[in-house]
């Protein structure tokens, strides 16, 4: 069995196969088809010469390999300039007049070919001394023009590229350095000795090249060679180069020495077996680092998107924290978030743009453009009407039979005011509630496939994230809703007792004017009334305010508590009661600093709130005590208690158990102390008592 045949011919039907999915896929290219053929005519009519049983026969096809070879550069050349948008019309028609010429030579006189050398491994054509060298002269030319060409359109930094087609202008240029390699199947020519393994080499030219044309036409915007592609790919080169070099160290060994084929092949399964793993691996890597670039920890930044939108609920930090998540991950140039309006009109609801001069982020301007003000986009959105995907620029084209040309033509305007390159929509309950339009990559690299399935996982927790806002905003004012109710019954119903003798008294004025015991009632219990009001009013508007207090100044917290309680025994009028106050104080002074009179007023509602549970007769406790950078002022009755079932809601507003108030005074007193970054406990047993422990920071001067 000839392997020099084996190998070509393997690589001659690797290579068409790839020429023909190109033609059928992207038929805009047919000048790399044509260029796969001129590769495929020479491997396959080379591996039928090496073939051949007599010289005559392989000289036959070797000069067909040579039309092949002749049409390479020319038709490599013509690709390289139709890709560049070069109209280069002329020169192809020289370049393939020329190669005409070199074949009229190869075919009427022996200027080109002369005859055959005879190689261990095959027969192989001997070149002429002048026409030969002219034509590799011309062949090597013509590929240096074609790989210049590239490279001064990559340098060139003011055209406007797309990312995409920058980016297979580089495949297409790594390919190209790949088969100049491919040159060296000429040595032989020369009489040199060495196997022409320059057709590995003409499998790489057309695999990148195949590659970078195809990617992000097939299957929308998914990339043609998903890993496991490439990585069985590099398995089968694998396979094939070391079944070639098994089946060469065999031939040569069994000739030239007296070793037997199978121990040679059983040397060579080992050595295979050894590096066949580490190898694969190897390319694997290379595969991975030029294909497949990933700047990010993908499933870092979902665990981090997870974590964090699960805890928002401010549409606005929301947008701010995808912005900038999708911002650093792909290394953007800007992000706009189109949030939907009633009417389906779109506004910016965040953005962000890399200023180049200064190398920053930048948050958006106050002002905006006014073609960025309201819109509705009409082209973004028919396009998702049809597709719940990503949307990229580069990738419109694949859908012009389905949108039609002209919005094909409009979305790309729409684009264009945000400078966006690509746009990710977010849909709730299956309507597009938003969508995020994306630049450019900083480093002008395409979309890859990790960066749509990131997009795709952020859009989805976006989604429920904003989902979540839209029910915890429901549930707010629902409680709002509650809460209002409760306290306009609460309130109405404190304020119509005292109204009520207000009036009563109003009505038995005239008639009892001159009644001086009257008189006197009247004005008692018309004080006490309007006091009552006041403080029904005063209670509420404290618990409505949230400001904080700016009234700081020092104090001795041990005399505060000696007049809160002062003022709690007036109030209660303790000589009429069989309440009694014990006081343990473990300090004679705690200097601190605070508003007074808020933390007072806390103060004052938890030890009333102690004195009227014990309904007249009882203990009251009041412990101080220094905790370090803390102070523990703890409260204990031995009232009634409080219900089990009732405890978790004792701080919240309008809940009490009394006859008399609106349930707001520990709202308030849990509200002060932790305004002063202070915490407040509760333990109590019915029919035993109640304790509050209230923990304050120590702040001195």
């Amino acid at each position: 069995m000839n392997i020099t045949y084996i190998s070509h011919m393997v690589a001659a039907f690797i290579v068409i196969s790839f020429a023909v999915f190109v033609s059928i896929k992207n038929r805009k290219n047919i000048s790399f088809t044509i260029f796969g053929t001129a590769i495929f005519t020479w491997l396959f009519a080379s591996s039928l010469a090496y073939l051949s049983q007599s010289k005559m026969q392989s000289l036959s096809w070797f000069k067909i390999s040579y039309i092949g070879v002749v049409f390479i550069p020319i038709t490599f050349y013509s690709f390289i300039s139709g890709f560049l948008g070069k109209k280069q019309k002329l020169i192809n028609s020289i370049n393939y007049f020329i190669g005409f010429l070199f074949i009229g030579l190869l075919y009427f006189s022996d200027y080109f070919i002369k005859d055959l050398h005879e190689y261990p491994w095959g027969f192989y054509p001997r070149a002429s001394v002048i026409t030969h060298p002219l034509f590799l002269l011309f062949f090597n030319g013509l590929f240096a023009v074609s790989i210049l060409s590239i490279a001064l359109k990559l340098r060139d930094r003011n055209k406007n590229l797309s990312s995409i087609y920058k980016n297979r202008l580089k495949y297409i240029f790594l390919g190209s350095i790949f088969g100049i390699f491919g040159v060296v199947d000429f040595l032989p020519n020369y009489g040199i000795n060495i196997y022409p393994f320059g057709f590995i080499f003409m499998i790489i030219i057309p695999t990148i090249i195949s590659y970078a044309i195809l990617r992000y036409h097939l299957m929308d915007i998914n990339v043609v060679f998903k890993r496991t592609a490439a990585y069985s790919l590099s398995a089968g080169l694998l396979t094939a180069f070391f079944a070639i070099l098994v089946i060469t160290a065999t031939d040569l060994l069994s000739s030239y020495t007296k070793i037997s084929s199978l121990k040679i092949s059983v040397v060579a399964a080992f050595v295979i077996t050894m590096l066949f793993n580490p190898l694969r691996n190897k390319i694997q890597v290379l595969i991975d680092k030029m294909f497949y670039k990933k700047s990010f920890d993908y499933y870092e930044i979902v665990r981090e998107v997870s974590s964090n939108l699960a805890s928002m609920f401010d549409t606005e930090k929301i947008y701010q924290f995808i912005s900038d998540i999708i911002y650093d991950a792909l290394g953007l140039k800007n992000v706009y978030v189109l949030v939907g309006l009633p009417g389906g009109s779109f506004d910016i609801g965040h953005h962000i743009s890399f200023k180049k001069d200064r190398g920053v982020k930048e948050k958006p301007e106050s002002e905006k453009p006014e073609e960025m003000k309201m819109k509705k986009f009409p082209g973004i959105l028919k396009y998702f009407k049809s597709f719940d995907s990503v949307l990229i620029r580069d990738g419109l084209m694949a859908r012009e039979g389905s949108l039609g040309q002209e919005f094909v033509d409009l979305i790309k305007k729409e684009l264009e005011i945000f400078q966006g390159y690509a746009v990710v929509p977010v849909f709730i309950d299956r309507k597009l509630a938003l969508f995020l339009i994306l630049g450019q990559k900083q480093s002008g690299d395409m979309f890859t496939s990790e960066d749509m399935d990131l997009l795709k996982t952020i859009s989805s927790q976006t989604a429920v994230a904003l989902k979540n806002v839209r029910l915890y905003q429901e549930k707010v004012n629902s409680e709002k809703l509650a809460s209002l109710g409760m306290m306009s019954g609460t309130f109405a119903h404190e304020i119509r007792n005292p109204l009520t003798s207000l009036k009563t008294f109003a009505q038995l004025m005239p008639e009892k004017y001159d009644d001086p015991e009257f008189r006197d009632t009247f004005s008692r219990i018309v004080i006490g009334d309007i006091q009552k009001i006041d403080g029904l009013i005063s209670d509420l508007l404290d618990f409505s305010t949230e400001r904080r207090s700016t009234r700081m100044n020092n104090f001795n917290l041990i005399e505060l508590v000696d007049g809160v309680v002062d003022y709690v025994e007036g109030k209660l009028d303790f000589e009429r009661s069989k309440i009694s106050i014990q006081k343990n104080y473990h300090a004679q002074e705690i200097n601190m600093m605070g508003d007074t009179e808020k933390l007072g007023q806390a103060l004052g509602n938890i030890v009333l709130n102690g004195c009227q549970a014990m309904h007249g007769e009882g203990v009251l406790h009041i412990d101080i005590k220094p905790n370090g950078r803390n102070v523990d002022i703890t409260v204990e009755d031995t009232g009634e208690g409080i219900n089990p079932e009732d405890l978790p809601k004792i701080f919240d507003p309008f809940v009490t158990t009394k006859k008399m108030g609106i349930g707001l005074g520990l709202a308030i007193s849990k509200r002060i102390i932790e305004d002063y970054k202070g915490k407040i406990y509760v333990k109590s047993q019915l029919r035993q008592g109640t304790t509050f422990t209230i923990s304050l920071p120590v702040q001195n001067q």
